[in-house]
């Protein structure tokens, strides 16, 4: 009853169609069964690993996956076609447990597009699959707060307090970081500031120096935990 429901709230077309990976059966089934629950996700396989998923024509827009079976490369994944109907690679949306940090460490290294508590229900699990099919970035509020003390405890070590460091900024560097956050592009964010896409890497090497940070996922997750009202 349940996905006839989402069936007559969404056309099929619009679902975005999603597979999931995990290696416990009893976990996939319990993310299944979350993500059947959302409106706007279409499931159309799990796997217990990478290796195992072989896309064919199931074609997903989405990989929702466990932190363990997180793929190297994303790309290294059989190409989906997109409903333009081109090859294009599946987004990932990795679903974790906060306090797994070793896990947590790994995919902040990767290409995430979505990080979600599971404890947190079908509401996440279906902003992160949607946020990530449209090329932004999800993190459920629980991970987000363990990103950005992550990112405030590096600014420690330096012996700089986080909000020094911040106002270190310039305003447009407040400007990239925010948008950093909701997971755009470079070529996104210089068309939203009206700037070049040259002066927007600028701006992002000027962040990470500034911030100490490793990373530009680093400063993604950073923006996205500062949210968007934040300058």
């Amino acid at each position: 009853m349940a996905n006839q429901q989402v069936a007559e709230a969404h056309p099929v077309s619009d679902l975005v169609r999603t597979v999931i990976i995990h290696d416990d059966p009893l976990q996939r089934a319990g993310i299944r069964s979350l993500a059947q629950a959302s409106s706007v996700i279409d499931v159309v396989g799990d796997y217990g690993s990478v290796h195992a998923f072989t896309g064919g024509i199931r074609r997903p827009d989405v990989l929702l996956v466990g932190a363990r079976q997180l793929p190297d490369r994303p790309e290294a994944v059989t190409p989906a076609a997109g409903r333009t109907g081109q090859a294009r690679t599946p987004a990932v949306v990795v679903v974790m447990r906060p306090d797994d940090t070793t896990a947590l460490r790994s995919a902040v290294m990767q290409t995430v597009h979505g990080y979600v508590d599971p404890s947190t229900g079908e509401q996440d699990i279906g902003a992160a699959v949607l946020a990530a099919s449209r090329g932004r970035t999800f993190l459920s509020s629980s991970i987000a707060e363990v990103l950005v003390g992550w990112a405030a405890s590096r600014l420690t070590r330096q012996r700089v307090s986080p909000s020094e460091a911040l106002e270190e900024l310039t305003a447009r560097e407040r400007e990239v970081l925010v948008a950093l956050g909701e997971g755009i592009t470079n070529a996104q964010i210089a068309r939203r500031l009206y700037i070049q896409e040259a002066t927007v890497r600028s701006h992002v090497y000027h962040i990470l120096t500034k911030l100490g940070l490793g990373t530009r996922t680093e400063a993604v997750l950073l923006g996205h935990g500062l949210g968007p009202d934040w300058r």
